[in-house]
């Protein structure tokens, strides 16, 4: 391990070299060096501790000379001479056992290292709201999140603090995620893409992040923003199908001629949206706010308050008030009711059709509100096509759950 280590940093390192670039160390002496830190770390288990952190010194203190030497020159870069420390360090791992990280470690150095080319034209592209938007999700999802306690509190015991955050870490991802895929292929397809990923998450984050991304681009982008909310929407239906099949294989065999009308309702949409002729302005987007974090923050007091809401009506009603427990929670989750009702269905609580029929009146609230979102949030353009096109999707939504009642 410690050997093929040294070997494919070394082998990336030479190639990469210019040839005007003084060669620190390649294919013989990346090896070496790894080595040497895997001898380090076998004399270490065998009680000699001192030999370890003694070789490292010396490791630095060679690739410091080196890099002086260098730095006389006209180069100046120094990522050969930290990546030589690395492979001391992934040696002494692999002879401490920890095989698995010091395999991913050396794998991912080397794409690094490799991407150079790639990574510099990405960080001379960004810009600087980008880059502030990028610190925001980390600060968001990296530092916040994990720091939430995972359990319940409030009323009803419904209100955990990491679930509610992570609906906050998803809007801005998505948003992240489509101002990302919007610069790099273009308006149309960027959009689209998105849809598909982030409709497999959540179709109201997606609701919300582009319809955030349409209110501050073009009147004539409006069509691109409703194609992905649309196919968002439409995958929606597809994942409830899903959920229960997993949970209640019978009753999601009684759900797919039901699902199948809203699904093909929002495909129609979303081929019609994908066809029309491309404006002029499509060509040129400009897209403002990378991640709007205030709208996210929003959201997630808002599906707060919506889980206390459903969860009350369920308490008090009981199964006879399962329908409304399933409009309710359609105003902001439908994942959660999608599982709960199935798993009350398998357990012969609730009869399969008011199960399946209480789940798609869930997923048609919930695109009840997608259309509010998008007509409320997306500006003129996009409040023109979402009304029709969310009028169409909650007809064949309330007309499937109709259809699963009986």
């Amino acid at each position: 391990m410690a050997l093929l280590i040294g070997l494919l940093i070394g082998l990336e390192r030479e190639h990469a070299r210019r040839e005007e670039e003084p060669l620190f160390a390649g294919v013989r002496t990346f090896p070496i060096i790894v080595l040497c830190g895997y001898l380090s770390g076998l004399l270490t288990r065998a009680g000699f501790t001192w030999v370890l952190p003694v070789a490292l010194a010396g490791t630095c203190a060679l690739v410091v000379a080196a890099y002086v030497t260098k730095a006389r020159g006209p180069m100046r870069g120094a990522t050969t001479e930290f990546v030589a420390i690395l492979s001391f360090i992934l040696g002494a791992l692999a002879a401490l056992g920890f095989l698995i990280a010091a395999a991913t470690f050396a794998v991912v150095a080397t794409l690094l290292l490799s991407f150079r080319t790639v990574l510099h034209d990405l960080a001379a592209k960004i810009q600087e709201q980008e880059l502030y938007a990028i610190l925001k999700f980390g600060i968001v999802s990296v530092i916040v999140l994990p720091l939430l306690p995972n359990q319940t509190y409030g009323p009803f015991q419904v209100l955990n603090p990491r679930l509610v955050w992570w609906m906050v870490v998803l809007i801005s991802a998505v948003s992240m995620v489509g101002y990302a895929l919007m610069r790099w292929l273009g308006a149309r397809q960027g959009v689209a893409m998105t849809g598909v990923l982030g409709g497999l998450a959540s179709s109201t984050a997606v609701t919300l992040g582009l319809s955030q991304r349409a209110r501050d681009s073009e009147e004539s982008l409006a069509s691109c923003f409703a194609l992905g909310i649309v196919i968002a929407s439409s995958i929606m239906f597809l994942r409830i199908l899903i959920l229960v099949v997993v949970v209640e294989p019978v009753l999601a065999r009684a759900l797919i001629l039901p699902t199948a009308l809203p699904v093909a309702i929002g495909a129609g949409v979303g081929i019609f949206l994908w066809r029309r002729k491309a404006q002029p302005q499509d060509t040129a987007l400009q897209l403002k706010n990378p991640m709007e974090l205030e709208s996210a923050l929003k959201f997630g007091l808002v599906f707060a308050a919506i889980l206390v809401l459903s969860r009350a009506a369920y308490y008090h009603f009981g199964n006879s008030g399962i329908y409304t427990a399933g409009a309710l929670s359609g105003l902001a989750d439908v994942d959660a009711f999608t599982i709960s009702s199935a798993k009350l269905a398998q357990q012969g609580v609730l009869a399969k059709n008011v199960a399946g029929s209480s789940i798609l009146l869930a997923g048609a609230m919930n695109t009840i509100v997608k259309g509010s979102i998008a007509s409320i949030m997306g500006g003129r353009g996009l409040r023109r096509l979402a009304i029709p096109i969310f009028g169409a999707m909650t007809i064949g939504s309330i007309a499937a759950c109709l259809i699963a009642a009986r």
